[in-house]
């Protein structure tokens, strides 16, 4: 069995001049991620790998994940906006020896891939939210969902600021 963590990139820039893909975290955003990274650690989330959107604001996120859990960074352009289960399972079959693999991409395509991967339905990710999922065998419909993250609660889980 591999654990799929899902997770949604923190709170970035309305605009960027290079456009879309350029937007950064916001300092609030970069913050409440670091704390949300903290937050999954000690939940017990703790990743073999970490895989990335290439937008800029997922990879600031995931970057604080991976540091947070001491374990590698890939970047796939599978995970940009319009991510699907799908390419998550892609990944995870490209990844046999992850017991753990966390992917930060983007809305709505988490919703829709959590929902297709799991037949629980459509839950919103908030940012930086992450859901975990137990997946049997990587196919559609074979993964358990086991949390639903939101932002707050990582940040409580994170203890208190030091």
């Amino acid at each position: 069995m591999t654990t799929l963590v899902l997770m949604r990139h923190g709170v970035a820039e309305e605009d960027h001049p290079d456009g879309d893909a350029a937007r950064r975290l916001t300092e609030d955003g970069l913050a409440r991620a670091g704390r949300a990274a903290q937050g999954l650690v000690a939940l017990g989330v703790r990743p073999d790998v970490v895989v990335t959107s290439p937008l800029v604001r997922c990879r600031q996120t995931a970057e604080l994940v991976a540091a947070a859990a001491g374990c590698p960074l890939r970047e796939d352009a599978r995970l940009a906006p319009g991510t699907s289960a799908s390419d998550l399972l892609e990944l995870l079959v490209e990844h046999p020896d992850a017991g753990t693999l966390l992917a930060c991409t983007h809305q709505p395509g988490l919703t829709y891939a959590l929902a297709d991967l799991t037949g629980c339905g459509q839950i919103g990710f908030r940012r930086p939210g992450a859901a975990v999922v137990d997946m049997e065998a990587p196919r559609l419909g074979a993964g358990r969902l086991v949390a639903v993250l939101p932002p707050r609660i990582l940040r409580a889980a994170a203890g208190p600021r030091s």
